[in-house]
């Protein structure tokens, strides 16, 4: 396993803004391809009086501001941390999956999502006292 991480260790600490971007859009595709062909989603509960509310837009809103930071050091060429790069690519990947399941209980995703931004403070945190320059 780590050798695959080291062998693209490139692209996890210099490209991340286009790998969040990539990995939140097909893994979001994926789940609702995955819903869609099992019929899945087919909620009765409170999660229905919530749908198209500001809860909706939470994931988006992470994302951007994940991709505009993680561009922000593509433009400076600071380095992020690669197990931390690794470890936000996986839970954004998840909580982009996990969204498209209604029926789960939203607490979950969106504690997902607040473990992300703690993740990607940690990777700010560490590339600004590290200072890594391409």
């Amino acid at each position: 396993m780590i050798s695959f991480i080291e062998k693209y260790r490139e692209p996890l600490t210099k490209g991340m803004a286009i790998l969040v971007l990539i990995a939140s859009f097909v893994f979001d595709l994926i789940g609702k391809i995955f819903v869609n062909f099992f019929n899945i989603n087919e909620t009765m509960g409170w999660k229905l009086s919530i749908m198209n509310t500001w809860v909706d837009n939470i994931p988006l809103f992470s994302l951007l501001i994940f991709s505009g930071l993680y561009l922000f050091f593509l433009f400076f060429k600071i380095k992020t941390n690669l197990i931390l790069s690794v470890f936000h690519l996986f839970l954004i990947s998840l909580s982009s999956f996990l969204f498209n399941f209604w029926e789960l209980d939203l607490r979950f995703i969106l504690s997902v999502i607040c473990l992300s931004v703690l993740i990607f403070g940690a990777n700010l945190f560490k590339s600004f006292v590290n200072k890594d320059v391409v």
